[in-house]
């Protein structure tokens, strides 16, 4: 279930972590908060003695940008303020007295740092988009230190579609499996986030690409080929997903469109997940079988393919911080995060403050006790 947490065992081993950050506009700003608990906890415990890194932040869309915070930092205090800068920045400047939704409205008239309005109207019959984006390439070039992400030991991967042969692009700062490192620049991280029809195509290496999320919103599997596979080392994927299972029925054409992004993003995550169950269930089976068979029996050829097996079992620790779980009870029932309505598109000041508040407390709820478990119930004071 999403919103727990599945832990193997108690252990002293260094501890990896792989962060998986999804794309949804405005609801990165939990993310932002959640972040700030997760690396706020890390620098806690490695306080204490433990061995705890991060190994590799995926992001697609929004998840990108937030993640190439994280990376693109010296030090996690670093990367936390980076965060809070950035959606500082990403928060629409409203006149007082206005009400929530003409605050949230004020966003389709472009938002300062991100995107504005193109000029040329008389030409919308011949647009393939409607927003210019190259605000953020320099709001992206005031938060990120490319140079850190660049040399970072941790992993930074991101992903976008071409549009024409429609290929699933991964642009990583290290060499990752089959994929090349590339040499990490605003532009990556933009193309990642280039949502059509709003945003337009970002080119790189001479081909238009667009968000990562038509396609893939929550990029697993690159996360997963970048943990280390070696024995003394634990490994912990943490999963964030910013879209609800339920909702009720759209009463409008904005609320068919929301609930279709939720269901198109958010629906992938849950069915990658069961099938990481499924396949764990499988290799241990196939260990428990392996141990029946004497070791005489065992020729080269099947030792390798019982290594390439178990492979796929690297992951001890699995937490899903699920930011739209019905039963989080982080703020009154009438605002409350299951029902946040108009989720993509609100980057009004009182809902990215209480998003940002709600993501930082649901995920020091549930990660402070997996890291406790962990270490022999160690509580923090």
């Amino acid at each position: 279930m999403f919103g727990q947490t599945i832990v193997s065992e108690i252990s002293s081993k260094q501890l990896e972590i792989g962060l998986v950050l999804q794309g949804g506009g405005a609801l990165g700003a939990y993310e932002c908060g959640a972040l700030n608990a997760l690396l706020e906890l890390m620098d806690q415990f490695a306080a204490r003695g433990h061995k705890i890194v991060l190994k590799v932040v995926a992001g697609a869309s929004i998840g990108s940008i937030n993640a190439a915070c994280v990376v693109g930092a010296r030090s996690n205090a670093d990367a936390r303020a980076r965060l809070n800068a950035l959606w500082d920045d990403l928060t629409l400047e409203t006149p007082p007295f206005w009400t929530h939704a003409a605050q949230r409205d004020l966003a389709y008239f472009g938002l300062p740092g991100f995107y504005t309005p193109r000029p040329d109207f008389w030409a919308a019959p011949t647009w393939t988009y409607v927003y210019d984006t190259r605000p953020l390439l320099v709001t992206l070039g005031r938060h990120v230190d490319f140079a850190a992400l660049n040399a970072s030991t941790t992993a930074f991967a991101v992903t976008a579609v071409e549009v024409v042969s429609g290929t699933m692009r991964a642009f990583v700062n290290q060499p990752l499996g089959k994929i090349a490192a590339t040499k990490i620049e605003p532009r990556h991280v933009l193309a990642s986030g280039s949502l059509p029809p709003g945003f337009p195509w970002t080119e790189i290496e001479g081909m238009p690409h667009w968000d990562a999320g038509l396609v893939d919103n929550t990029p697993l599997g690159l996360a997963i080929d970048a943990f280390n596979t070696d024995p003394d080392v634990d490994r912990m994927l943490v999963v964030m997903n910013l879209y609800p299972l339920r909702a009720r029925l759209p009463r409008n054409l904005a609320a068919v469109e929301d609930r279709m992004h939720e269901l198109s993003f958010g629906n992938r995550l849950r069915q990658d997940h069961d099938t990481a169950r499924r396949i764990n269930a499988l290799v241990e089976t196939i260990d428990d079988l392996a141990v029946l068979v004497p070791p005489d029996a065992l020729d080269e050829r099947l030792r390798a393919r019982l290594y390439e097996a178990r492979r796929y079992k690297i992951i001890d620790a699995i937490v899903n911080i699920d930011m739209q779980d019905p039963a989080a009870t982080l703020i009154p029932a009438a605002q409350n995060p299951a029902d946040d309505k108009d989720g993509m598109r609100d980057f009004s000041p009182e809902t990215v403050q209480r998003r940002r508040r709600d993501g930082f407390k649901f995920a020091h709820d549930i990660l402070r006790p997996a890291f406790e478990n962990r270490w022999r119930g160690e509580a923090l004071p």
